[in-house]
């Protein structure tokens, strides 16, 4: 079968062996759950993991916009939605990813540079986060931030318009400039002048993140169970031969959680961000028309699921922050 699109893959030979069987491993219980929310039904033996591995890495998927009908009068297509989904289902949706190892974020430079020469939004993003934190560089460098954070807010990437709003607002990078940053925050926001649709949108928004967040908590609670069982077994562990191998399994687990530990704490960051512009939109409809109006009311909405996201992505990046 011919691959559909070949320049978002090839980075998974990037990852810890060992990394991509504890993911797939929850992920496969996790693709095979009731369609309610993902599930966590145990870990696959060894023999079905053996095939077709790869497809069940989680990834930064972008999947395309959907032909939405509201009574007999409104057609529309959404805008292109980004979740944390598997390889396969991001194929099967006719989405597209990207995919690195946070754990090494010179390793991961090196594998996103490219796609994001190469037009990738998601890519885009993900470096000029790199650049703006200073991750794994002498520091941060919110002008080359700023550049990637432009070309990926010109394709309408939400989390780059916010992104590179916030360099707007705080002046990083970029000369100071408010009223930018608030154009950038409304296109990221998804504010329309129909009450329907923009509720429509955020509906979905909030029912994709709730089964992001469940399938990351998951995949992280399997390798919190994966590195205990591993640091059992080296305590009683006889042999030296058997006691590198099982140290080097460890090391390599302890590798997968930090990665989960920091896209996690990337995750709860974004959506403060979110949050914050949110409520700089907020302030900013007040001062111009009051609290009256559709788009005041469309805000507030935005303010309270940025609200709730924000809460939940924070615990869930504390669940992660303490030992294994």
């Amino acid at each position: 079968m011919t691959d559909p699109h070949p320049r978002y893959r090839s980075v998974s030979r990037l990852l810890p062996p060992l990394l991509m069987v504890l993911l797939a491993a929850s992920l496969l219980a996790a693709c095979a759950a009731p369609a309610g929310g993902p599930g966590l039904a145990g870990l696959p033996d060894d023999a079905t993991l053996a095939e077709g591995i790869d497809q069940f890495v989680l990834v930064d998927c972008m999947l395309p916009g959907q032909v939405r009908r509201l009574g007999t009068m409104a057609t529309y297509v959404t805008a292109r939605r980004h979740t944390k989904t598997t390889r396969r289902d991001c194929e099967i949706r006719g989405g597209e990813y990207v995919l690195f190892d946070r754990a090494d974020y010179s390793a991961a430079l090196a594998t996103l540079l490219p796609k994001a020469r190469a037009g990738d939004p998601v890519a885009q993003t993900y470096v000029g986060e790199i650049y703006e934190k200073g991750l794994g560089l002498p520091g941060p460098d919110y002008a080359n931030a700023a550049t990637w954070y432009r070309q990926a807010a010109a394709s309408g990437h939400a989390p780059a318009q916010t992104s590179l709003g916030a360099l707007y607002e705080r002046g990083l990078g970029v000369p100071r400039d408010p009223v930018r940053a608030l154009d950038l925050y409304r296109q990221a926001a998804g504010l329309t002048e129909d009450r329907l649709i923009f509720e429509s949108q955020l509906e979905q928004e909030r029912a994709a993140f709730r089964r992001e967040l469940a399938l990351r908590n998951q995949v992280a609670a399997s390798l919190r169970r994966q590195l205990s069982n591993t640091q059992a077994a080296l305590q009683r562990a006889g042999s030296e031969a058997d006691r590198a191998a099982l140290q080097a399994r460890y090391d390599q687990q302890r590798r997968a959680l930090e990665a989960q530990r920091r896209e996690a704490r990337s995750d709860a960051d974004r959506r403060q961000r979110e949050l914050q512009a949110a409520r700089t939109l907020k302030a900013q409809e007040q001062t111009l028309a009051g609290t009256a109006g559709g788009r005041a009311a469309q805000i507030g909405k935005l303010e309270l699921v940025r609200q709730e996201q924000y809460q939940a992505a924070t615990a869930a990046a504390d669940r992660l922050a303490g030992p294994p």
